[in-house]
């Protein structure tokens, strides 16, 4: 059914872009850069943002756009306060209509599906100082080559022990897949579990970590094929089924989707925690009870997260507005002032001394270069609902790991040809 659905979104998008190339979308790119002359410069930019942490309403921008306007005084900011629930299906209803916004909030796995639709406006050329900016940030925001979207936050999983399952096993917080498996036995043996698998949630957070520290790639370099049925694909699938069939994993989690709050690790019960949203956590556990660390590694170190960033649809209609907008957005006072409000991590290396006072967090920033946030494709959704069942057959059902895999391959790479 969720397949089903997928489709008909994709259709529909697809419809939209017919639409807008009739409308003028599509035509003739506008010129990238920021405007040299504020005062010659008008229109207005439609913006539409999301709740973000704390920063849920639209009085919140309501001084930053008359910052902007103090430099920019011809151009109107309408700020629009969107829902994550049904994001996608609003976007694509409102492209379908010819009325997309100008700027909007996205994350990565948004970016490949926009622009190979050539919906998005490049913005390579809308900053001199892009090298400032995290590598991982604007990674996760190229498509092809080419960035189409500014950072404005980046998120990292805590990487984390619970102290009472440390000392009650007599371990230290573990760092490396043989740590990791190292301490397993005395975990379970002390009435406690190793860690936690997710069989339900993204892969980008699950399967996909474990295969990026092996050192594999979901698709090839060219991202025509499947590449996770690799040596290092089946590597990370039998470290996971070897923490499964020692049960040093809760098996609920691998097929029941749980609430943080009813989980075995909110309960204090899992020694090791990788991926988790930090200030959720602290919410629900004593913090004293946490010690955090950098993130596991195996071939590689990897760390799990996001990016959120403003992209420009290049059907606006006030190009360099939207870009003399986007620019103030991605400016290190502005994305400065957010982050020390919001609770996010900064996505530019230049912005320094945020959380002093709160060492569990600073230390995430120490990491934000390991940071992975999923496959950059359009399809990329779509073959996360593909894999996934057949990862839980292997952790389920007992599956052979190379047989699970190849089976899940085969299908992706049909799901890739159809276009």
């Amino acid at each position: 059914m969720r397949r089903t659905v997928r489709a008909r979104i994709t259709a529909a998008a697809g419809s939209a872009v017919l639409l807008l190339a009739a409308c003028g979308g599509g035509g003739d790119e506008p010129e990238v850069g920021v405007p040299a002359n504020a005062d010659e410069v008008s229109g207005t930019v439609v913006f539409w943002t999301y709740p973000l942490g704390v920063i849920d309403s639209v009085n919140w921008w309501q001084p930053h756009v008359e910052e902007f306007q103090e430099e920019y005084p011809d151009v109107e900011v309408e700020v629009v306060m969107q829902s994550f629930s049904n994001r996608e299906e609003a976007l694509i209803t409102a492209i379908a209509g010819g009325n997309p916004p100008d700027v909007v909030y996205f994350n990565p796995d948004f970016i490949p599906q926009f622009a190979d639709q050539d919906l998005l406006l490049p913005l390579d050329d809308l900053r001199d100082d892009w090298d400032r900016f995290y590598d991982a940030s604007l990674a996760s925001m190229t498509w092809q080559d080419t960035l189409y979207g500014a950072p404005l936050l980046m998120q990292k999983g805590v990487n984390m022990c619970h102290t009472d399952v440390m000392e009650a096993a007599g371990v230290d917080c573990p760092t490396t897949w043989e740590e990791l498996r190292a301490a397993g036995p005395a975990v379970k043996d002390a009435g406690y579990y190793l860690t936690e698998y997710s069989g339900t949630s993204t892969l980008n957070h699950s399967f996909y970590q474990y295969l990026w520290m092996a050192g594999g790639e979901v698709l090839t370099e060219d991202l025509s094929a499947a590449a996770f049925n690799g040596p290092e694909g089946v590597e990370a699938l039998e470290f996971i089924q070897e923490m499964v069939e020692n049960e040093w994993v809760p098996l609920q989690p691998i097929s029941v989707a749980e609430q943080f709050e009813q989980s075995q690790l909110a309960q204090g019960n899992v020694l090791y925690h990788s991926g988790g949203n930090l200030p959720h956590v602290r919410s629900v556990i004593d913090p004293g009870k946490i010690v955090t660390t950098e993130p596991l590694q195996h071939r590689e170190q990897v760390a799990v997260g996001s990016v959120g960033a403003w992209s420009i649809f290049d059907t606006t209609s006030s190009p360099e507005a939207a870009q003399a907008w986007v620019h103030f957005l991605s400016e290190a006072d502005f994305i400065e002032q957010f982050i020390a409000e919001s609770g996010y991590l900064p996505p530019r290396e230049d912005i320094e001394g945020l959380f002093a006072d709160d060492p569990q967090v600073a230390e995430g920033i120490d990491h934000l270069d390991y940071v992975r946030t999923g496959v950059m494709h359009p399809k990329a959704r779509e073959i996360i609902d593909v894999i996934r069942p057949h990862i839980q057959a292997a952790l389920l059902e007992g599956q052979d790991a190379q047989v699970a895999l190849d089976a899940a391959a085969a299908e992706v790479d049909a799901l890739i040809a159809r276009g």
